[in-house]
């Protein structure tokens, strides 16, 4: 390349595209279809070793007990390879006060995506949809490999955001879902959550009156709540039950050492992270290290996964970067389709160079 072209080269605009909240809903951002996509592709990846995941840093104010209450900064970096190729980190704070003190989310998060051949930003979007979307998803596809085929029965603890999205994941991975319970401590949000999300998802939606009768009989159990101390009793547990814990307290380490099978989505940030419930298992000698498999491994055959129907399997995902910038692109891919967003310039000319 001659001195003129590299000269051309470093004089040419370097942009990026921003992306809000209503921007990522208009791209597909809340088609769970295509999230379920994008989070079976990135487990994929992950069980193929082409991916990229720092632990991811957190910042609090005091010891793991204080995220369900003070809250929590969560910077979550990664790189999928593949067909993917891209980069991106999400900057996730987590404060439980918002809804009440401010009448806003308890979550709010930022994604930055990279190309990962020149270092460029290719979108600065809202990450809140993305991380909802994501999470739920995880269940979804957790739920494809580790529930029994045939679950019909759904029961569900907590009816905020969250719960929403993990039930969309459910009725779309699981086609015979025909019925779901759902308990929550506040009995009117309880009443109208029930009613919405039948609405939505066209499969009748219930309140129970505790958790334990949301979750007797349930095919599948979602513990989706902010509790800062363990109610879950695995005896309430049916015979081959698939039970999702994406929240850190609802089920104490002393009920999951009964589980047949711990399921993670990757261990090694489970420890980093210790918090979650499958790791404070280990860490006090109720289960093994050995015990505990990661579902990319299970999804490519590397790890048995349901060996049989009685099964009770217990699934406690940390939530990873690479499915954050996995939804992430999809819903930036499809902002470039549409023509959605607004392009704004990382610099005209660059200063150094």
């Amino acid at each position: 390349m001659v001195q003129a072209e590299v000269n051309a080269l470093k004089s040419k605009t370097v942009e990026f595209i921003y992306l809000s909240q209503e921007e990522c809903i208009e791209a597909g951002g809340l088609d769970m279809k295509g999230t379920l996509q994008a989070i079976q592709k990135s487990y994929e990846l992950h069980g193929q070793k082409d991916v990229v995941q720092p632990s991811k840093p957190v910042i609090r104010w005091g010891g793991p007990e204080t995220e369900e209450t003070r809250g929590r900064i969560m910077t979550m970096p990664s790189y999928l390879g593949g067909d993917l190729h891209v980069a991106g980190m999400k900057w996730i704070p987590s404060m439980p006060q918002n809804p009440k003190n401010l009448g806003q989310p308890r979550a709010s998060a930022i994604i930055i995506l990279t190309d990962p051949d020149n270092g460029f930003p290719l979108a600065i979007m809202d990450g809140t949809i993305v991380s909802a979307m994501r999470t739920g998803a995880a269940t979804g596809i957790a739920a494809k490999y580790l529930a029994n085929p045939n679950s019909e029965t759904v029961g569900i603890i907590g009816a905020g955001v969250q719960s929403r999205t993990q039930l969309m994941a459910i009725v779309n991975a699981m086609p015979n879902v025909q019925h779901i319970k759902v308990f929550d401590l506040n009995a009117e949000k309880t009443q109208a959550f029930a009613e919405e999300m039948t609405a939505e998802l066209q499969v009748k939606v219930v309140p129970a009156a505790s958790a334990e009768e949301a979750i007797r009989e349930s095919d599948i159990v979602v513990t989706a709540t902010m509790s800062t101390f363990p109610y879950v009793k695995y005896e309430w547990l049916k015979e081959g039950a698939f039970h999702s814990e994406i929240s850190f307290w609802d089920t104490a380490p002393e009920e999951v050492q009964y589980y047949d099978r711990i399921i993670v989505d990757d261990y090694d940030h489970v420890e980093h992270h210790g918090v979650d419930v499958s790791y404070r298992a280990v860490a006090a000698g109720l289960v093994k290290r050995e015990e505990v498999s990661n579902l990319s491994d299970i999804m490519l055959g590397n790890a048995p996964g349901r060996t049989n129907e009685k099964e009770k399997i217990i699934f406690n995902p940390i939530g990873m970067s690479i499915h954050d910038v996995s939804e992430a692109y999809r819903v930036y891919q499809n902002a470039k389709k549409l023509g959605i967003g607004n392009s704004l310039p990382l610099w005209k000319h660059p200063h150094w160079s």
